[in-house]
């Protein structure tokens, strides 16, 4: 007979970066507000304020459908250098995205970079599909570049 024995919790993490030829306060405008992902992060469908007096910012709580919804907060507002938005949990899943925009000669290196705590069996699952999840995630950064460089 064979037991298996899940961790309480495993940190999977993926990143990537592109450079878009925007201004550094039009990147971060669009990318912050979690209202404008349905446009370049295709597991987005929508996404809607639940709190807030209509100003971004920490603390900015956002409902998202998406293909595993839930609640996405800001945690840090770093205008226009970076967001990170904390994720409600989502089954055992708790997702942390950091969008960074960092000036360049004619743009920003624009870099989204994912923490996932997933525990028991998501934890095993979501570590199998870390090649799968770089990858869309590679496609979402450069859908965000189409989407802001077409204007």
């Amino acid at each position: 007979m064979k037991h298996w024995i899940w961790k309480d919790s495993e940190m999977i993490s993926w990143e990537s970066s592109t450079f878009i030829a925007r201004p550094a306060e039009e990147v971060f405008a669009y990318v912050a507000d979690v209202r404008n992902d349905p446009n370049w992060h295709k597991d987005v469908h929508s996404a809607t304020v639940i709190n807030g007096n209509g100003q971004l910012g920490e603390g900015t709580v956002f409902d998202v459908k998406a293909r595993v919804s839930g609640t996405e907060e800001i945690i840090a507002y770093e205008a226009p250098h970076k967001v990170v938005l904390k994720g409600g949990e989502m089954g055992k899943m708790v997702p942390t995205d950091i969008r960074t925009i960092q000036p360049v000669e004619g743009g920003v290196r624009f870099t989204r970079h994912v923490d996932l705590d997933a525990r028991g069996f998501m934890g095993w699952m979501t570590k199998r599909m870390l090649g799968m999840a770089t990858k869309r995630n590679h496609q979402f950064v450069e859908n965000l570049k189409q989407v802001l460089e077409r204007g």
